[in-house]
């Protein structure tokens, strides 16, 4: 019986990541049991892609990496780094505008501010859809500074993601092709 669920989770997997917009449906997937462990996931993934010494060595093999989010992110974030050894001091917040989105230059100005302090910055958490104000962050402009700096985006889609089958409302995902993770 396994080998028929192993199937089903592969077909899903992939008709789901060419939902989110990857060629294809080109990439690799798993089900989580909730939005806060694949934001953990996400941060974990991101640190063995840029850092895979840490895998044998621990933290200790990275140097001091900072995490990105919105002030009205999920807990998750906060939580993910503290469990992952980051620190949650680690994960510094974003400023909002007056609808809840992620202002991306705070986010530029944070990561450059970052960097001159001798933190390295990692990743970079967009919110596909806060709990607070159902608000979506501008993904696309997130990801071109994401791109500018190397860091790996992740979109949590855990409140908003759905809005992908949704031909009125997929746009206020565009961009998430973009991310690294969702």
């Amino acid at each position: 019986i396994a080998p028929v669920f192993v199937l089903m989770e592969q077909l899903t997997l992939k008709k789901m990541r060419e939902m989110v917009g990857w060629p294809n449906g080109e990439g690799d997937g798993l089900f989580s049991p909730g939005g806060a462990i694949s934001n953990m996931y996400s941060v974990m993934i991101a640190r063995y892609k840029f850092f895979p010494e840490v895998k044998a060595k621990g933290m200790s093999a990275a140097p001091r990496l900072v995490l990105f989010t919105s002030e009205h992110s999920h807990y998750s974030i906060k939580k993910a780094g503290a469990a992952l050894g980051f620190g949650s001091e680690n994960v510094i917040l974003l400023s909002t505008d007056e609808r809840g989105r992620v202002i991306p230059a705070d986010l530029e100005a944070k990561i450059i501010d970052a960097k001159q302090k001798g933190y390295v910055p990692l990743l970079v958490n967009a919110t596909g859809g806060s709990t607070v104000y159902g608000a979506f962050d501008p993904i696309n402009e997130i990801a071109d500074i994401c791109e500018k700096y190397n860091l790996w985006l992740h979109v949590d889609g855990a409140w908003g993601g759905g809005l992908l089958m949704s031909r009125k409302h997929r746009h206020k995902l565009n961009g998430i092709e973009r991310a690294n993770s969702v």
